[in-house]
Protein backbone atom coordinates (compact mmCIF):
# COMPACT_ATOMS: atom_id res chain seq x y z
CA UNK A 1 0.00 0.00 0.00
CA UNK A 2 1.11 3.45 -0.97
CA UNK A 3 1.60 6.43 1.99
CA UNK A 4 -1.37 7.90 0.17
CA UNK A 5 -3.41 4.74 0.77
CA UNK A 6 -2.55 4.35 4.19
CA UNK A 7 -3.00 7.88 5.30
CA UNK A 8 -6.69 7.99 3.41
CA UNK A 9 -7.07 4.54 5.62
CA UNK A 10 -5.75 5.96 8.61
CA UNK A 11 -6.22 9.72 8.59
CA UNK A 12 -4.39 9.94 12.37
CA UNK A 13 -1.14 8.62 11.21
CA UNK A 14 0.24 12.45 10.14
CA UNK A 15 -1.32 13.67 13.80
CA UNK A 16 0.39 10.41 15.80
CA UNK A 17 4.02 11.21 13.78
CA UNK A 18 3.63 14.80 14.10
CA UNK A 19 2.63 14.74 18.13
CA UNK A 20 5.36 11.67 19.01
CA UNK A 21 8.16 13.61 16.76
CA UNK A 22 7.96 16.76 18.31
CA UNK A 23 7.46 15.62 21.67
CA UNK A 24 11.04 13.75 21.39
CA UNK A 25 12.69 16.67 19.90
CA UNK A 26 11.55 18.45 22.90
CA UNK A 27 12.43 15.85 25.32
CA UNK A 28 16.50 15.84 23.78
CA UNK A 29 16.27 19.58 24.40
CA UNK A 30 15.35 19.60 27.82
CA UNK A 31 18.92 19.18 29.33
CA UNK A 32 19.43 22.66 26.80
CA UNK A 33 17.33 24.23 29.33
CA UNK A 34 17.89 22.40 32.62
CA UNK A 35 22.02 22.82 32.55
CA UNK A 36 22.44 26.11 29.86
CA UNK A 37 25.64 26.21 28.54
CA UNK A 38 28.16 28.86 28.95
CA UNK A 39 30.08 30.87 26.66
CA UNK A 40 33.42 28.29 26.90
CA UNK A 41 31.58 25.10 27.37
CA UNK A 42 31.39 24.17 23.58
CA UNK A 43 35.17 24.83 23.12
CA UNK A 44 36.32 23.33 26.60
CA UNK A 45 34.59 20.26 25.37
CA UNK A 46 36.93 19.47 22.36
CA UNK A 47 39.12 18.28 24.79
CA UNK A 48 36.75 15.15 24.82
CA UNK A 49 37.07 14.58 21.14
CA UNK A 50 40.09 15.83 20.22
CA UNK A 51 43.30 14.38 21.74
CA UNK A 52 45.74 17.76 20.76
CA UNK A 53 46.19 19.90 23.10
CA UNK A 54 47.95 22.58 20.49
CA UNK A 55 44.18 22.04 18.72
CA UNK A 56 42.73 22.94 22.37
CA UNK A 57 44.62 25.63 22.61
CA UNK A 58 44.08 27.44 19.38
CA UNK A 59 40.38 27.26 19.86
CA UNK A 60 40.61 29.10 23.51
CA UNK A 61 42.72 31.36 21.83
CA UNK A 62 40.30 31.90 19.32
CA UNK A 63 37.14 32.20 21.60
CA UNK A 64 39.03 34.76 23.38
CA UNK A 65 39.69 36.80 20.68
CA UNK A 66 35.91 36.22 19.44
CA UNK A 67 34.87 37.91 22.80
CA UNK A 68 37.24 40.51 23.66
CA UNK A 69 36.81 41.47 19.98
CA UNK A 70 33.57 40.95 18.21
CA UNK A 71 30.41 42.94 21.01
CA UNK A 72 28.45 41.79 22.68
CA UNK A 73 25.23 42.42 20.19
CA UNK A 74 27.01 40.95 17.13
CA UNK A 75 28.06 38.23 18.73
CA UNK A 76 23.85 37.36 20.46
CA UNK A 77 23.49 37.63 16.44
CA UNK A 78 25.54 34.95 16.04
CA UNK A 79 24.64 33.23 18.27
CA UNK A 80 21.23 32.85 17.83
CA UNK A 81 21.68 32.33 14.16
CA UNK A 82 24.43 29.74 14.37
CA UNK A 83 23.49 27.92 17.80
CA UNK A 84 19.60 28.08 17.83
CA UNK A 85 18.81 24.28 18.45
CA UNK A 86 15.22 24.91 17.08
CA UNK A 87 16.58 25.11 13.71
CA UNK A 88 18.84 22.63 13.26
CA UNK A 89 16.66 19.59 15.34
CA UNK A 90 12.55 21.20 14.42
CA UNK A 91 12.95 22.60 10.53
CA UNK A 92 14.58 19.30 9.21
CA UNK A 93 11.91 17.62 11.04
CA UNK A 94 8.79 19.82 9.85
CA UNK A 95 10.23 19.85 6.29
CA UNK A 96 10.04 15.90 6.27
CA UNK A 97 6.46 16.51 8.01
CA UNK A 98 5.68 18.52 4.84
CA UNK A 99 7.21 16.58 2.21
CA UNK A 100 5.24 13.52 3.92
CA UNK A 101 1.82 15.10 4.19
CA UNK A 102 1.87 18.48 2.20
CA UNK A 103 -1.33 20.53 2.84
CA UNK A 104 -0.64 21.92 -0.60
CA UNK A 105 1.04 19.53 -2.45
CA UNK A 106 2.42 22.12 -5.35
CA UNK A 107 3.85 24.53 -3.02
CA UNK A 108 7.79 23.41 -3.13
CA UNK A 109 9.53 22.82 0.14
CA UNK A 110 12.15 25.79 -0.55
CA UNK A 111 10.36 27.99 -3.02
CA UNK A 112 10.19 32.21 -3.27
CA UNK A 113 7.84 32.27 -0.09
CA UNK A 114 10.62 30.08 2.46
CA UNK A 115 13.94 32.33 1.42
CA UNK A 116 11.64 35.45 1.62
CA UNK A 117 10.60 34.43 5.32
CA UNK A 118 14.59 33.13 5.48
CA UNK A 119 15.86 36.36 5.19
CA UNK A 120 13.19 37.50 8.37
CA UNK A 121 14.74 34.86 10.26
CA UNK A 122 17.87 36.79 9.63
CA UNK A 123 17.03 39.90 10.43
CA UNK A 124 14.58 39.19 13.19
CA UNK A 125 17.35 38.20 15.48
CA UNK A 126 19.13 42.04 16.37
CA UNK A 127 15.70 43.36 16.23
CA UNK A 128 14.61 40.77 18.65
CA UNK A 129 17.79 41.30 20.90
CA UNK A 130 17.77 45.16 20.91
CA UNK A 131 14.24 45.74 20.78
CA UNK A 132 12.60 43.06 22.84
CA UNK A 133 15.47 42.76 24.80
CA UNK A 134 15.51 46.37 26.51
CA UNK A 135 11.70 46.26 26.60
CA UNK A 136 11.80 43.17 28.68
CA UNK A 137 13.97 44.75 30.97
CA UNK A 138 12.01 47.66 30.96
CA UNK A 139 9.05 45.59 32.11
CA UNK A 140 10.50 44.11 34.86
CA UNK A 141 11.70 47.72 36.52
CA UNK A 142 8.11 49.06 36.18
CA UNK A 143 6.84 45.67 37.71
CA UNK A 144 9.27 45.50 40.61
CA UNK A 145 8.52 49.44 41.03
CA UNK A 146 4.96 49.29 40.53
CA UNK A 147 3.04 45.87 40.06
CA UNK A 148 4.89 44.34 42.89
CA UNK A 149 1.70 44.03 44.87
CA UNK A 150 0.27 40.93 41.81
CA UNK A 151 3.18 38.89 42.86
CA UNK A 152 1.37 35.10 44.23
CA UNK A 153 3.81 34.76 47.61
CA UNK A 154 2.95 30.99 47.97
CA UNK A 155 3.51 30.61 44.47
CA UNK A 156 7.71 30.64 45.60
CA UNK A 157 6.59 26.93 47.26
CA UNK A 158 5.47 25.38 44.38
CA UNK A 159 6.76 22.84 42.19
CA UNK A 160 8.16 24.61 39.39
CA UNK A 161 6.35 22.74 36.72
CA UNK A 162 2.90 24.02 38.89
CA UNK A 163 4.40 27.59 38.47
CA UNK A 164 5.17 27.19 35.09
CA UNK A 165 1.65 25.76 33.87
CA UNK A 166 0.03 28.30 35.65
CA UNK A 167 1.81 31.17 34.18
CA UNK A 168 1.77 29.72 30.53
CA UNK A 169 -2.66 29.79 31.14
CA UNK A 170 -2.39 33.33 31.88
CA UNK A 171 0.26 34.19 29.49
CA UNK A 172 -1.79 32.41 26.57
CA UNK A 173 -4.92 34.24 27.53
CA UNK A 174 -2.92 37.51 26.94
CA UNK A 175 -1.78 36.39 24.25
CA UNK A 176 -5.01 35.49 23.09
CA UNK A 177 -6.23 39.02 23.49
CA UNK A 178 -3.25 41.02 22.51
CA UNK A 179 -3.81 38.65 18.93
CA UNK A 180 -7.44 39.79 18.83
CA UNK A 181 -7.09 43.49 19.42
CA UNK A 182 -3.83 43.21 16.80
CA UNK A 183 -6.51 42.37 14.18
CA UNK A 184 -9.57 44.76 15.66
CA UNK A 185 -7.21 47.56 15.80
CA UNK A 186 -6.67 49.38 12.22
CA UNK A 187 -3.02 50.78 12.82
CA UNK A 188 -1.98 47.47 14.93
CA UNK A 189 -3.45 45.38 11.74
CA UNK A 190 -1.20 47.30 9.38
CA UNK A 191 1.77 45.81 11.26
CA UNK A 192 0.36 42.49 12.35
CA UNK A 193 -0.76 42.57 8.31
CA UNK A 194 3.11 41.61 7.26
CA UNK A 195 3.21 38.34 8.80
CA UNK A 196 -0.58 37.17 7.54
CA UNK A 197 0.57 38.24 3.95
CA UNK A 198 2.55 34.89 3.13
CA UNK A 199 0.70 32.93 0.72
CA UNK A 200 3.08 30.07 1.00
CA UNK A 201 3.32 29.10 4.99
CA UNK A 202 6.41 27.30 6.04
CA UNK A 203 8.94 26.66 8.75
CA UNK A 204 10.18 30.34 8.72
CA UNK A 205 6.91 32.10 8.54
CA UNK A 206 6.87 32.59 12.22
CA UNK A 207 9.59 34.68 11.48
CA UNK A 208 7.74 37.32 9.43
CA UNK A 209 6.59 39.21 11.86
CA UNK A 210 7.11 43.46 12.35
CA UNK A 211 9.49 44.28 15.22
CA UNK A 212 6.26 46.67 16.27
CA UNK A 213 4.01 43.84 16.26
CA UNK A 214 6.19 41.51 17.99
CA UNK A 215 6.58 44.10 20.14
CA UNK A 216 2.54 45.00 20.75
CA UNK A 217 2.54 40.93 21.12
CA UNK A 218 5.27 40.57 23.60
CA UNK A 219 5.26 43.62 26.08
CA UNK A 220 3.25 41.78 28.35
CA UNK A 221 4.59 37.96 28.16
CA UNK A 222 6.53 37.87 30.81
CA UNK A 223 4.37 39.33 33.57
CA UNK A 224 2.80 36.25 34.47
CA UNK A 225 5.92 34.66 35.35
CA UNK A 226 6.80 37.39 37.24
CA UNK A 227 3.74 36.98 39.43
CA UNK A 228 4.04 33.03 39.93
CA UNK A 229 7.81 33.48 40.40
CA UNK A 230 8.69 31.73 37.42
CA UNK A 231 12.54 31.27 37.58
CA UNK A 232 14.10 33.19 34.86
CA UNK A 233 15.91 30.63 33.21
CA UNK A 234 12.44 28.53 32.88
CA UNK A 235 10.59 31.68 31.83
CA UNK A 236 13.14 31.97 28.75
CA UNK A 237 13.34 28.76 27.71
CA UNK A 238 9.50 27.89 27.92
CA UNK A 239 8.87 31.02 25.35
CA UNK A 240 12.15 30.91 23.85
CA UNK A 241 12.08 27.44 22.60
CA UNK A 242 9.18 25.65 23.66
CA UNK A 243 6.73 28.14 22.22
CA UNK A 244 9.21 28.10 19.25
CA UNK A 245 8.79 24.89 18.10
CA UNK A 246 5.01 24.80 18.50
CA UNK A 247 4.56 28.08 16.45
CA UNK A 248 7.31 26.64 13.53
CA UNK A 249 4.74 23.69 13.48
CA UNK A 250 1.62 25.79 13.52
CA UNK A 251 2.91 27.56 9.66
CA UNK A 252 4.11 24.65 8.60
CA UNK A 253 2.78 23.51 4.87
CA UNK A 254 1.01 20.19 6.77
CA UNK A 255 -2.01 18.80 6.61
CA UNK A 256 -2.54 17.92 10.18
CA UNK A 257 -4.98 18.91 12.67
CA UNK A 258 -3.88 16.73 15.62
CA UNK A 259 -7.08 14.70 15.95
CA UNK A 260 -8.67 14.96 19.22
CA UNK A 261 -5.74 16.70 21.05
CA UNK A 262 -7.00 19.64 18.49
CA UNK A 263 -9.19 21.08 21.01
CA UNK A 264 -7.07 22.04 23.22
CA UNK A 265 -3.75 22.78 21.18
CA UNK A 266 -3.26 24.96 18.23
CA UNK A 267 -2.84 22.57 15.36
CA UNK A 268 -1.51 23.41 11.96
CA UNK A 269 -5.20 23.02 10.48
CA UNK A 270 -6.46 25.26 13.11
CA UNK A 271 -3.92 28.03 12.38
CA UNK A 272 -4.32 28.03 8.31
CA UNK A 273 -8.06 28.75 9.02
CA UNK A 274 -6.44 32.26 11.02
CA UNK A 275 -3.84 33.40 8.04
CA UNK A 276 -6.74 32.13 5.59
CA UNK A 277 -7.95 34.59 2.41
CA UNK A 278 -11.33 33.93 2.53
CA UNK A 279 -12.99 36.74 4.33
CA UNK A 280 -15.66 33.76 5.69
CA UNK A 281 -13.08 33.43 7.84
CA UNK A 282 -11.91 36.44 9.37
CA UNK A 283 -11.41 36.89 13.14
CA UNK A 284 -11.19 33.30 13.45
CA UNK A 285 -8.60 31.23 15.59
CA UNK A 286 -6.84 33.74 17.69
CA UNK A 287 -5.02 31.05 20.14
CA UNK A 288 -1.22 30.70 19.93
CA UNK A 289 -0.68 27.67 21.27
CA UNK A 290 -3.71 26.57 23.06
CA UNK A 291 -7.10 26.53 21.05
CA UNK A 292 -9.34 26.70 24.24
CA UNK A 293 -10.03 30.29 24.60
CA UNK A 294 -11.28 30.54 20.98
CA UNK A 295 -13.84 28.02 22.26
CA UNK A 296 -14.40 29.62 25.24
CA UNK A 297 -15.35 32.76 23.42
CA UNK A 298 -16.89 31.87 19.94
CA UNK A 299 -13.84 32.84 17.85
CA UNK A 300 -12.96 29.29 16.66
CA UNK A 301 -14.15 28.03 13.45
CA UNK A 302 -16.35 24.76 13.17
CA UNK A 303 -14.77 23.08 10.79
CA UNK A 304 -11.17 21.03 11.44
CA UNK A 305 -10.77 20.07 7.82
CA UNK A 306 -10.20 23.20 5.60
CA UNK A 307 -7.44 24.11 4.68
CA UNK A 308 -7.70 27.39 2.87
CA UNK A 309 -5.50 29.69 0.45
CA UNK A 310 -3.73 31.74 2.66
CA UNK A 311 -2.99 35.53 2.20
CA UNK A 312 -3.96 39.44 2.59
CA UNK A 313 -6.37 40.94 -0.01
CA UNK A 314 -4.04 43.81 -0.39
CA UNK A 315 -2.57 44.54 -3.54
CA UNK A 316 -0.46 47.25 -2.61
CA UNK A 317 1.77 44.62 -0.52
CA UNK A 318 5.26 43.96 -2.11
CA UNK A 319 4.99 40.43 -2.60
CA UNK A 320 8.09 38.16 -2.90
CA UNK A 321 5.92 36.56 -6.05
CA UNK A 322 7.45 38.41 -8.54
CA UNK A 323 10.74 39.53 -6.89
CA UNK A 324 14.02 37.65 -8.10
CA UNK A 325 15.68 35.71 -5.03
CA UNK A 326 19.22 37.95 -5.35
CA UNK A 327 16.48 41.01 -4.96
CA UNK A 328 14.54 39.25 -1.47
CA UNK A 329 16.68 41.48 1.18
CA UNK A 330 15.56 44.33 -0.92
CA UNK A 331 11.90 42.86 -0.45
CA UNK A 332 12.56 42.80 2.83
CA UNK A 333 12.99 46.28 3.34
CA UNK A 334 10.11 47.43 1.26
CA UNK A 335 7.77 44.55 3.69
CA UNK A 336 8.94 45.98 6.90
CA UNK A 337 8.87 49.83 5.41
CA UNK A 338 5.16 48.96 4.31
CA UNK A 339 3.24 50.12 7.72
CA UNK A 340 4.92 53.12 7.94
CA UNK A 341 4.00 54.29 4.36
CA UNK A 342 0.79 53.26 4.76
CA UNK A 343 0.10 55.32 8.21
CA UNK A 344 2.15 58.21 6.58
CA UNK A 345 -0.80 58.20 3.82
CA UNK A 346 -3.28 58.09 6.26
CA UNK A 347 -2.15 61.44 8.33
CA UNK A 348 -0.31 62.93 6.02
CA UNK A 349 -2.66 66.17 4.31
CA UNK A 350 -4.53 65.44 0.47
CA UNK A 351 -3.32 68.16 -2.03
CA UNK A 352 -5.85 70.78 -2.78
CA UNK A 353 -7.71 70.25 -6.80
CA UNK A 354 -8.63 72.91 -8.66
CA UNK A 355 -12.32 71.44 -7.40
CA UNK A 356 -11.36 72.14 -3.60
CA UNK A 357 -10.69 75.52 -4.27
Amino acid sequence: MSLRGIIESYPAVPNVIAATGLAFIMFMLAPTVTHPSENGEMVDSLAVVVRSDTIVSKAIDLRAVYHNSVPKEIRDYAGKILFNPALYFVVPFLLLLEYLFPCKPSQPLIGKGFLQDAVWFAAAAPTTILVLGAASEFLRGLYDNHLAFLTIGSAAAWPTSLQVIAALSVVEFLWWMSHLTRHKVRTLWLFHAVHHSQKELNVFTEDRVHVVDALAASLLMFVPFYIFQVPSLYAVAVIGLYRSIHTRFLHANVKINLGWLGWLVASPQFHRVHHSADPAHADKNFGVVLSIFDHLFGTAHPSRDIYPETGINDARFPTEDNTRVLRLPGNWLMQTSFPFVQLFKQIAPRPSSRADE
